[in-house]
């Protein structure tokens, strides 16, 4: 065979895949050539640039306090979560036995506040409809 580098006859090993270069000089050759050549190369990208970014004098400048309320998630939110690091704690058997009273009657708390933040139970708000029955009978005659 050939070194594809330097033209020069060698005898491949035989040992995994075939040999292009007759020595690892002509191999490091090949590299150095390789890796030179791509650097000269512009880089090809698949995907086309964005067309217009958003420039940042565009957003509304925030103060720190006005970041904060931003970043901040809900109340409902916030005890929701609560609520189920507390149900999970409850579950887990792990848990101290001494510390499921107070754990329990947090989890309450926090349930209760949610449900008052939801505005309460729907069901519970319907009107008892008593319909007025007026006799009408006595009214044909």
């Amino acid at each position: 065979m050939k070194c594809e580098e330097c033209g020069r006859d060698f005898h491949p090993s035989h040992r995994g895949s075939p040999s292009k270069y007759c020595c690892g000089a002509c191999r490091a050759k090949a590299y150095r050539k390789r890796r030179k050549q791509q650097a000269k190369a512009p880089a090809k990208r698949d995907a086309p640039t964005p067309a217009a970014a958003p420039t940042p004098s565009a957003a509304p400048r925030l103060n720190g306090r006005e970041f904060d309320r931003m970043m901040d998630g809900s109340l409902e939110d916030d005890l929701r979560h609560v609520r189920d690091r507390l149900k999970r704690y409850l579950d887990d058997p792990s848990t101290p036995a001494n510390a499921i009273a107070n754990i329990s009657a947090r989890y309450i708390i926090v349930c209760e506040r949610l449900h008052d933040l939801a505005g309460g139970d729907p069901l519970l708000d319907i009107e008892d409809e008593t319909s007025e029955v007026s006799d009408v009978g006595a009214s044909i005659v």
